[in-house]
Order: structure tokens, then C-alpha cells, then sequence
């Protein structure tokens, strides 16, 4: 079911990746993604709305969404490619990033 919600065995982490249609809106938290990070995700009518992306290392994250998303205190650009919106920022070790959809 993860799966479903996030995926990142790519180089990035895939929000709501195959969201099933039944699942209008919803909410789930602890979701581990490569490259030791905690990923909360929000979202309604089959949008994300917020999610959160907690460091367990620090390092470069790479989000893929169907939509651009902004970042809480960071600049951040989403760039379009053929398969959404990819959003790169650099994480501290520890530290928690709101991430919002536009």
C-alpha cells in the first residue's frame, strides 16, 4: 500500500505515485523513503496539499509530483519534465520541511 503512496527506488521521491481513485482525499504519516527520509502526505480530491519531509541524514531531496510544490523557508524551484514537477533541495540532518501544493 506504500507503494501506492510513494515510491523512490529512482533518484527522487515520488508523492502519491499511484493513488487509487477510491481514495479522494487522506492523510498518512511515517513513510520511509531512500536516502533516510520520513514523508507525511496530505491531500484532496486527488491533490496533495501539504506534506512533510523529515531529514534523517541531511543531503540533497528530490520530490516528483503531479503538480509545482513550494517549500517552507526554502527556495526551491519546481522543474516540469516528462514525468511532473521535480523540486531539489539540500536537507540538515534532523530537520523538517513543509512542503505545500499549488
Amino acid at each position: 500500500m506504500a507503494e501506492m503512496l510513494i515510491q523512490s527506488h529512482l533518484d527522487d521521491i515520488h508523492l502519491l505515485a499511484a493513488l487509487p481513485d477510491s481514495w479522494k482525499e487522506g492523510n498518512v504519516s511515517g513513510l520511509k523513503a531512500r536516502g533516510d527520509f520520513e514523508i507525511g502526505i496530505q491531500w484532496k480530491n486527488h491533490r496533495l496539499t501539504t506534506a512533510t519531509v523529515k531529514s534523517l541524514n541531511g543531503g540533497l531531496c528530490r520530490l516528483r509530483t503531479a503538480r509545482p510544490v513550494k517549500i517552507k523557508g526554502i527556495l526551491a524551484e519546481s522543474k516540469q519534465t516528462k514525468v511532473g514537477y521535480v523540486t531539489s533541495f539540500t536537507t540538515q540532518k534532523g530537520a523538517t520541511y513543509a512542503v505545500s501544493g499549488l
